[in-house]
């Protein structure tokens, strides 16, 4: 039988490791919630020990991948399997914002090899204070938009020319991603421009956090937002739409008392070798058109 101080001690070291920390069991049950995992996610222990299930706090592959140690790192998958396995994937955390984040998955067994559940570890894939920095210095240099914190159309417009012409001398396949939030007249009509702006804001957190570290999301004009997602091609480029479209589908606004959602229309294009920033972006807007044209909240590519 095992020391009862022993217990005690490896629940300081676990609630001082500064990853979130978890075990499920065979039904998907969270069964332990360490305090790093409560800081990372906003979730306490009384909101999932007992209540929440695995799948309610993933949102998918953020490297777009269905390799075995993806499927591996999902709900069931290192309990199927066997194997230990890590993976990104997008936490969804208690007010609505989405974090990338490395998930590392250890089947856990008994003596006679029967798997009884799960350990999983995760952390961001960039820490939070190391974003802040990075948002300080561009803000230093005038390169963020004032309202939502993502980059301002002169920054986007230059990381468009410089993917350019970097596909010129080396053909690796880019893509661009033209976005709007829809409806947004109605909801300034029902609730005023507070609201439509702290739901950019929302948006925009939401999207960028969505992206790779690689990717870049930017202001474009008036309420027209643009991503450029490097090696990324046109097999991906619908998938990876789909994903953001469904995040922000997902992300609520805290707006007194009540909580507001939002849908996203996303045109999608790949770069060519002839294009330039006009062409490019118009056919990315007029992917985006065609979205409203259709009803908005679904993802719209044009290749060429």
């Amino acid at each position: 039988m095992a020391d009862p101080a022993e217990h005690v001690v490896h629940r300081m070291v676990l609630e001082a490791l500064p990853l979130g920390v978890y075990v499920v069991n065979r039904d998907g049950k969270i069964i332990l919630w360490s305090a790093g995992a409560e800081q990372l996610s906003g979730y306490l222990r009384q909101d999932v020990l007992g209540r929440l299930r695995e799948e309610e706090l993933w949102e998918g592959s953020a490297t777009e991948t269905t390799t075995p140690q993806d499927q591996i790192a999902s709900p069931i998958g290192a309990m199927r399997d066997g194997r230990p396995a890590a993976a990104q994937l997008s936490l969804r955390t208690k007010n609505g914002r989405f974090v990338q984040v490395e998930l590392k998955s250890v089947p856990l067994c008994d003596d006679s090899g029967r798997i009884l559940g799960a350990a999983k570890i995760f952390h961001p894939l960039c820490g939070p204070e190391a974003g802040a920095r990075r948002q300080d210095k561009l803000g230093a240099f005038g390169a963020l938009d004032p309202l939502t914190g993502l980059l301002n159309h002169s920054m986007i417009q230059a990381h468009l020319k410089e993917s350019l012409s970097l596909h010129s001398v080396y053909p690796v396949p880019f893509s661009v991603l033209c976005y709007s939030v829809d409806d947004l007249p109605k909801l300034r009509e029902r609730n005023g421009q507070a609201a439509v702006d702290a739901t950019l804001r929302t948006v925009a957190r939401t999207m960028e956090s969505g992206l790779h570290q690689t990717d870049f999301v930017g202001h474009w004009r008036d309420e027209e937002f643009l991503a450029i997602l490097p090696e990324c091609g046109e097999s991906d480029v619908m998938r990876v739409g789909e994903r953001l479209r469904k995040l922000v589908q997902r992300a609520g606004v805290e707006w007194w008392g009540d909580t507001l959602y939002a849908t996203v229309s996303i045109g999608a294009t790949i770069g060519h070798d002839s294009d330039t920033v006009g062409s490019l972006v118009g056919r990315a807007e007029e992917a985006l058109c065609k979205c409203a044209k259709e009803g908005g909240n679904r993802v719209v590519v044009i290749s060429a």
